[in-house]
């Protein structure tokens, strides 16, 4: 560690980091971190810091009040403790890792939040960055797919459109303080947008002997608004655990690990969201991503032409960093265990038929538009 000037990158596991690590050139591998290039790499494994809270002064909510400092003010951070949890000695390995992240915080310039790209991985690292009490300048990593190029611009640029993050942060952090402090229960953040498909909607109907809905309708509850949709929609975690366990028989631990080390490997989205949209950028990085799939071993074959549908594009002010359905990078796979390429396979077949092209109706026509159409029409017809 005698390199000094440093860019620190901190991630949640070494898994992570390692893929953000050669990506950036960081190729030396030390007891707790990466290094090389410029840069360090290392990870918390989870969450390193625990944010408790207690409000030292009467909890005062005000837009002219810095978030974060708002968080500082009424939260303790502590070294977390599981060893009654795990039922081992984890806090030496926590302390030890602490430690190392410490060091190399103190010999940086500047240091990277590159911790899973939702509010809870923003407010494990504020609470790091209080415990450390070491000013730094920060960059926020904002990081949902693990590519080379989105990494190294990430890492380098922060987000896409900082002004859309920061706002988004500054709303989410006031929300977690208030939700702490059990006052003004009726703020909460943007509601979860979720589709839900024609035939799922039907058997709610029937077993609560109402009318089944038609699609366009919408469902409204207190944390989402869903939506009815004739199309297949994209997964997201909930639906990919009972889709892998019903057609796996995979255990939910197993489906998160498996769809955490895929996302790793930079061949899926993060999968630790809600929603199952799309913002209008995923959508095009899929004109050319969902081609890589024409390739896929097994669902390959299913591919129509045309471009994918937008179906799923974001609506009601929706946000990427609230996150998006679950999608392919366009990577091609390799490597993969049994396990890993089953879980896969299941995600390639949802993204085919979520993107499937549609091409009636918008004015706009794929690569032998004129045939598909025909072809739509003769089988409504049929």
């Amino acid at each position: 560690m005698k390199q000094k000037n440093l860019i620190t990158v901190v991630t949640d596991h070494q898994i992570t980091a390692d893929t953000i690590a050669k990506a950036i050139g960081a190729n030396e591998k030390h007891e707790g971190y990466y290094l090389g290039n410029g840069y360090a790499v290392t990870w918390t494994n989870g969450q390193l810091i625990e944010a408790t809270f207690s409000p030292r002064d009467s909890f005062v909510l005000s837009t002219s009040m810095d978030s974060r400092l708002a968080y500082a003010h009424n939260f303790k951070f502590t070294m977390r403790d599981y060893d009654v949890l795990v039922g081992y000695k984890k806090s030496a390995e926590d302390a030890v890792q602490f430690e190392t992240i410490k060091a190399l915080w103190n010999m940086s310039r500047t240091v990277v939040n590159a911790m899973r790209p939702d509010i809870t991985g923003d407010l494990d690292f504020l609470s790091l960055y209080y415990f450390i009490a070491f000013p730094v300048e920060v960059r926020r990593a904002w990081l949902p797919v693990l590519t080379k190029k989105a990494i190294v611009h990430a890492v380098n640029h922060g987000p896409q459109n900082r002004k859309e993050y920061d706002k988004w942060l500054e709303k989410s952090i006031y929300n977690v303080i208030v939700q702490a402090a059990e006052e003004n229960a009726d703020l909460k953040g943007s509601p979860v947008i979720e589709e839900i498909s024609v035939s799922e909607a039907a058997k709610d109907a029937e077993c609560a002997g109402v009318p089944a809905p038609a699609a366009g309708e919408f469902r409204h509850g207190n944390l989402y608004t869903g939506i009815i949709t004739d199309r297949i929609p994209l997964f997201n975690l909930p639906a990919l655990f009972i889709q892998a366990s019903c057609e796996l028989g995979y255990t939910h631990e197993k489906t998160i690990l498996t769809a955490y080390r895929l996302y790793a490997k930079k061949l899926i989205s993060y999968p630790l969201v809600m929603q199952t949209t799309v913002s209008g950028g995923v959508w095009k990085a899929m004109l050319r991503n969902i081609d890589t799939l024409r390739y896929n071993s097994r669902w390959g074959k299913t591919m129509e032409a045309g471009r994918p549908s937008r179906c799923h594009n974001f609506r009601n002010g929706e946000s990427v960093y609230n996150g998006f359905g679950i999608v392919t990078t366009g990577l091609h796979p390799t490597d993969l265990t049994r396990d890993e390429e089953k879980l896969y396979n299941l995600i390639v077949k949802r993204v085919i038929d979520a993107f499937a092209s549609d091409n009636h109706g918008k004015g706009q026509k794929a690569k032998g538009g004129r045939k598909n159409n025909r072809r739509y029409h003769k089988g409504k017809k049929a």
